[in-house]
């Protein structure tokens, strides 16, 4: 009735209920699109029923934690209105992070959020306004622990977002904000106040907003969907000294206790405005005296990045926001555990990394969307870096150690394969069917996991430079001298023709120094990643053509599993026949996933698939050997009626060829007219190994005594057929050489005298 009138969409429980977009379709009024804090959503009814796009990775998470789970940890997050939620940094299955493998255990707007470091199942999550809670994942039971002041105390003020800190030296010792600082030592089963208020305690409808002035608290709107003000924002107690802690505060204070909260003093930042929003402290993971602050000043319209340091413990600052851009607001700073130099910033257009201590950033950029990282964290046992954006979803840095040694490898301007990392030995399984999720449709996101194997990184500083590139190169200063070209000559250009372009590979060699397998890498310069499947070479028969269309449920073909143990890795450069190892070798283990079938021998299984592989490479082999005489056959058949000399027993003898050819495929790939008509047939050589193959190579578990049966058997009979295989090629090429005597013109494979 023209707006007369409104009256709900919908029962309101289909969809998330912070709408913020509303699309009608001008040709369908009942066709609606709706904008939420929980995603995008779609209506042919309007508002009946509603239909939620779950593959847009939208999430705005303000904090992160990260447990100490094997063999990956696990990421828990505060999101806008969306809860807190938990799920895995990679899974052991083919497909990725799948919706799925994330759950909601805690509603409302989700904020700081933190996993005990020595029991994943213990997380300490909170609503805004302070409501802690601590989950426990073996129940799945939230239980609420937020402190609650004493009969004669002020009223708590608790920030829309509260810190809390764990403490580094005791897992049960908790730490959480309101305007002043709690302390539990009993995971919140009780809470003792440590500090004064902390803040400047004041009242925020005294202040001046708009216009300079102080407006009367009727004009005041929403005030319930306000923080409180004067509240801590940060809290840090230092790895190093038990008892050290600083916190910030929202209107710019930051305090330092040396005694475990008995006293406090204030510590006055440099050139900063008042009131200034303290987003992150961190005290020093190396030097019991240095903190890092960073303050927010972009509600007074000042967005400079401020970023302190202090090696006194907060006496005295020095600006450690070095070439950053001066419109860049920071969220958060963490100091890497190892390299005392290397510090990670979270910023309003991205992340940014220091190799120096603050004096020059750099902006990580591939892969990385330009926008708000409110929180990132560290992973101190496996080297990750893990991004929590305000709208894209978390993000995860796979093992940047390499970061640690980038700068002298840049310095020493030479080639250098960097340290690898553990890597962990498993199986990936197929959870629906096969990789992509075939029949699933799109409607669903996955995040990809990382590269399956060992990863190594390595930096190229050289890379030979072809005939063709040094001309070019050449051709290039003068064309910009504006001088003429000298014509490079015919040998020069056949030379150019032939030159192969310079190759990087990786050579993985076990611990008593046998090669595994050559890993083909990027030959550019910079700074490479590329991964090993912890795989021997597959055993098929190279082949140089791609098909047009693959099934889903077709793989790559693979080779076996290597044992787990101590590997090595070694860097090379190939180019015009040299081979040239770069840099030092590198040394990593395989670790097994503790998920195996008890009595596994690990090493055997390893011996007996490597046996499998080699049976089934010989085997390949032998049937292309089959394929080109099936080819060389058809050719001389044609060439036979091209042949004037040719006899009647040239005519028998290839027929004679052609059906023993039949005879010896049929031993070794079994009866194709059965195949043919899909009826049952004796196993074959290939079949037999075939069948091993498929299903011994994706487990780790010992073979069962029909598939050694069944390898045993192959062997024999194979043992017998390259007897007689080798026999038969000498009856072809003896045909092929009367065929030459004939006059025959000439076919594939024949020996030219």
């Amino acid at each position: 009735d023209g707006g007369k009138n409104f009256d709900y969409l919908g029962t309101g429980r289909e969809k998330h209920s912070d709408n913020h977009a509303l699309w009608i379709d001008p040709d369908d009024g009942k066709h609606l699109i709706a904008g939420t804090d929980g995603g995008l959503y779609e209506t042919y009814d309007e508002g009946t029923t509603w239909r939620h796009f779950s593959n847009l990775p939208i999430s705005q998470f303000y904090k992160l934690g990260l447990d100490n789970s094997e063999p990956f940890y696990n990421i828990v997050g505060g999101a806008q209105d969306l809860g807190t939620l938990i799920g895995p940094s990679r899974t052991m299955n083919t497909e990725g992070i799948r919706n799925q493998d994330w759950y909601v255990p805690l509603g409302a707007d989700g904020y700081e959020s933190v996993f005990d470091p020595e029991d994943p199942n213990i997380v300490y999550m909170e609503i805004q306004q302070g409501l802690l809670h601590r989950l426990d994942r073996r129940s799945e039971e939230v239980l609420n622990i937020q402190p609650q002041p004493g009969p004669n105390d002020p009223p708590e003020r608790w920030n829309w977002d509260s810190p809390v800190q764990i403490s580094p030296h005791n897992h049960n010792r908790l730490y959480f904000g309101s305007q002043r600082l709690w302390m539990s030592e009993n995971q919140g089963h009780s809470w003792t106040p440590v500090s004064e208020d902390l803040t400047t305690n004041t009242n925020r409808y005294e202040l001046e907003t708009l216009d300079n002035r102080v407006w009367s608290v009727d004009a005041l709107y929403d005030t319930g969907a306000m923080s409180k003000y004067a509240t801590l924002t940060s809290i840090s107690e230092s790895p190093v000294v038990e008892g050290l802690l600083y916190t910030g505060s929202d209107d710019g204070l930051v305090h330092v206790s040396e005694d475990g909260g008995q006293n406090w003093r204030r510590s006055a930042l440099p050139e900063v405005p008042a009131r200034s929003f303290i987003n992150d402290v961190e005290a020093s993971n190396h030097d019991s005296n240095s903190v890092f602050v960073v303050v927010d000043a972009h509600k007074f319209g000042d967005y400079y990045p401020y970023i302190f340091m202090s090696n006194d413990r907060g006496r005295s600052w020095k600006s450690i926001s070095g070439d950053l851009p001066d419109d860049t607001i920071v969220w958060v700073i963490k100091q890497d555990h190892i390299d005392e130099n290397l510090l990670f910033i979270g910023t309003e257009y991205g992340i940014y990394f220091s190799p120096n201590k603050g004096v020059n950033w750099i902006k990580l950029n591939t892969g990385v969307p330009t926008i708000a990282f409110r929180d990132i964290e560290l992973h101190q046992r496996d080297h990750d870096l893990v991004g929590a954006t305000f709208g894209r979803g978390f993000y995860v840095l796979d093992d940047y150690s390499s970061l640690r040694d980038i700068n002298g490898v840049i310095n020493e301007k030479a080639n250098a394969l960097l340290a690898v990392r553990d890597a962990w030995w498993y199986v990936p399984n197929e959870p629906m069917q096969a990789k992509g999720m075939p029949s699933q449709g799109t409607t669903s996101f996955v995040a990809e996991n990382p590269p399956f194997g060992a990863v190594f990184t390595y930096y190229l500083n050289d890379i030979p430079e072809t005939s063709k590139e040094v001309r070019q190169k050449s051709e290039k200063t003068l064309r910009e001298k504006n001088a003429s070209i000298p014509f490079p000559g015919w040998e020069n250009l056949q030379l150019e023709l032939s030159e192969d372009d310079p190759k990087v590979l990786l050579l993985v060699s076990d611990e008593n120094n046998n090669p595994v397998r050559w890993i083909k890498g990027t030959a550019k310069k910079g700074l490479h990643r590329v991964n090993w499947d912890l795989k021997g070479p597959a055993p098929n028969p190279i082949t140089l053509t791609q098909p047009a269309f693959k099934p889903p449920w077709v793989g790559d073909t693979e080779g076996p599993l290597a044992a787990p143990g101590t590997y090595k890795v070694e860097l090379f450069i190939a180019h015009n026949g040299t081979l040239q190892t770069q840099g030092e070798p590198q040394e990593f283990m395989v670790k097994a996933v503790s998920n195996t079938t008890p009595g596994a021998d690990f090493k055997a299984i390893a011996e007996f698939q490597g046996e499998t592989r080699e049976l089934s490479r010989q085997i390949s082999s032998a049937g292309r050997k089959l394929g080109e005489a099936a080819n060389r056959i058809r050719f001389m058949k044609a060439a036979l009626l091209e042949t004037p000399k040719a006899t009647e027993k040239l005519f028998k003898d290839l027929n004679d060829l052609n059906q023993q050819l039949a005879e010896l495929r049929m031993r070794l790939y079994g009866d194709p007219a059965r195949q043919r008509m899909n009826e049952a047939t004796s196993p074959s050589i290939q079949s037999r190994v075939g069948q091993v193959i498929y299903g011994h190579w994706a487990t780790r578990q010992n073979p069962t005594e029909t598939q050694k049966r069944n390898i045993e058997i192959a062997r024999d009979e194979f043992d017998t057929f390259k007897g007689d295989l080798s026999i038969y090629f000498n009856d072809l090429e003896a045909y092929e050489a009367a065929l030459e005597a004939a006059g025959a013109p000439y076919t594939p494979g024949r020996k030219f005298d």
